[in-house]
């Protein structure tokens, strides 16, 4: 079953948790090879939006 898991991620069929982070900057992160991807939220990260403009 290792071997399996592994083929996958290697083809890019990865198993991602639940994203982790501010909205802005989230993150996924691969429950088997432990790869991350960006979630895009299309709102800056919490730190630069102390504006207020992008509420």
């Amino acid at each position: 079953m290792s071997m399996l898991r592994t083929i996958r991620c290697a083809v890019g069929l990865h198993s991602w948790e639940p994203p982790v982070g501010d909205v802005g900057g989230a993150h996924h992160t691969c429950l088997y090879c432990g790869r991350t991807k960006a979630v895009n939220t299309g709102r800056p990260p919490d730190a630069h939006d102390k504006s207020g403009i992008h509420s």
